[in-house]
């Protein structure tokens, strides 16, 4: 039997409660990429997790909304075995270009801020 590699990223790494939200918010670093923006807290000794935002008034009406945080998870789902597995909290925020943007695009921009806030360990791109 083949061991598979888990398809999504699991509870314990979501971001659920608004208070975690409020806490990345208010005491995290701001990162602005051309799609979006990446909000990042360091908490030492916690699991890493990650959450996405995607606003009415920047995205657009519901399936706008769903969509852009649909591309935006997916993209950080095929990276998240790379990303530091302890010590980040990480919000990512969709703009109105994720909408539209090609695929490869948005997924080194995500993968830059990640970078950037010194969640994601070196490693081959992954599209």
């Amino acid at each position: 039997m083949t061991q598979r590699l888990a398809e999504s990223i699991s509870q314990e790494h979501r971001l659920r409660l608004a208070r975690e939200f409020e806490a990345v918010k208010g005491q995290g670093v701001a990162r602005r990429g051309r799609y979006c923006v990446l909000l990042a807290l360091d908490r030492p000794g916690e699991p890493s997790k990650v959450g996405f935002v995607a606003s009415r008034r920047s995205v657009g009406g519901a399936v706008q909304r769903n969509r852009a945080r649909r591309r935006l998870r997916e993209i950080v789902r095929r990276r998240w075995r790379r990303v530091t597995g302890r010590g980040h909290w990480l919000v990512l925020i969709a703009m109105r270009g994720v909408l539209k943007a090609p695929h490869a695009d948005l997924a080194v921009d995500v993968e830059r801020l990640l970078k950037e806030s010194g969640a994601l360990a070196s490693g081959p791109v992954d599209l």
